[in-house]
């Protein structure tokens, strides 16, 4: 583990460890998931998230050879964000596609631009991008142990919306989807990442104790998505098993690069963030909203920060005030 210090400006965190210690402990809860997924799905799986992860790493080498014709060690965090975009999609989509995914989200969403002037999450844009391009490849769900046609497939969130059926909670939450529903689809676990949230949880728990990740964002993020469910008629319990919020809430929407720097923007953000996830859940095309969610969050970061220290400074003028007084 890196060696611990501590962030003295204030509102933003005060205890973390360096910056290449966050993200490798951050890889390292992505591989472990990555692990536990090849064992119990498809074992060649691992191989294909190891070859991408190496592939982005490549990547980023290549572009600042390129840019400023030197070797260049490539950070971790690049390849966390690999990690996170082969993790978000289904297991059996084609190696091209997550590829191009992975070089967006790297060369353009990464390398090339400023974060101080656009702060989105990398590994979202490269997703956005997936979606556009390949709408179909990025919604086989396939069963990885299997063959079967991709047309009589569900994941149970997209059983929900197909059919509007309950598919068991505990039994997502322990990852254990089987079977079929009627004859009509056969049920398959959605993408890596997010086929046993409890094992999101409880990296989410080690990742918080050890300093890399703040709890604020995914909390609120859990908080906004769990409120506004029961408002839409929403099954709560079922909708926060389902699909990809734990997976959401541990490893995106704590991403310190593109979410505000402030405690309160944080939280702001975090539960803006699960509000409108539920709501395009509810109304959109597709069954997750996550890629619209956070984005949208991302381009409110800086105003979300300036509000953030607007109103702690007229509440330190306040206090300031009555104590002279």
């Amino acid at each position: 583990m890196a060696e611990e210090r501590r962030t003295l400006v204030a509102p933003f965190l005060r205890k973390g460890t360096d910056t290449n210690g966050m993200m490798l402990g951050m890889l390292g809860c992505l591989t472990l998931t990555a692990a536990h997924f090849a064992w119990r799905y498809d074992t060649g799986f691992f191989l294909r998230y190891l070859s991408l992860s190496a592939a982005s790493l490549l990547i980023e080498v290549v572009y600042v050879i390129l840019r400023d014709g030197r070797l260049h060690w490539p950070r971790a965090s690049t390849a966390v964000t690999a990690a996170l975009l082969v993790l978000s999609v289904p297991a059996r989509m084609s190696w091209i596609q997550i590829f191009y995914g992975i070089l967006v989200a790297v060369l353009f969403a990464k390398c090339m631009t400023d974060r101080n002037a656009l702060r989105l999450n990398p590994m979202l844009v490269g997703r956005l991008f997936m979606m556009l391009l390949f709408t179909q490849g990025i919604q086989e769900w396939l069963n990885p142990s299997v063959e079967i046609d991709a047309f009589s497939s569900a994941t149970p969130l997209g059983l929900y919306l197909a059919e509007d059926t309950v598919y068991n909670p505990l039994s997502i939450l322990a990852g254990s989807i089987r079977g079929d529903w009627e004859g009509v689809y056969a049920l398959v676990p959605g993408a890596p990442g997010e086929v046993m949230p409890l094992l999101a949880l409880v990296f989410g728990f080690i990742l918080y104790f050890t300093g890399i990740i703040d709890w604020r964002p995914g909390i609120a993020f859990i908080l906004g998505f769990g409120l506004t469910c029961p408002i839409l008629g929403m099954p709560l319990f079922f909708h926060l098993t389902a699909g990809s919020i734990m997976f959401t809430a541990v490893y995106i929407v704590t991403d310190p690069r593109s979410m505000p720097g402030s405690k309160a923007g944080r939280l702001i953000a975090g539960f803006l963030a699960g509000v409108i996830n539920a709501v395009v859940r509810n109304h959109g095309y597709y069954p997750e909203g996550i890629v619209i969610a956070v984005l949208a969050v991302n381009l409110l970061s800086p105003t979300l920060d300036r509000l953030a220290f607007y109103f702690r400074g007229v509440l330190l003028q306040r206090a300031t005030r009555r104590f002279n007084q």
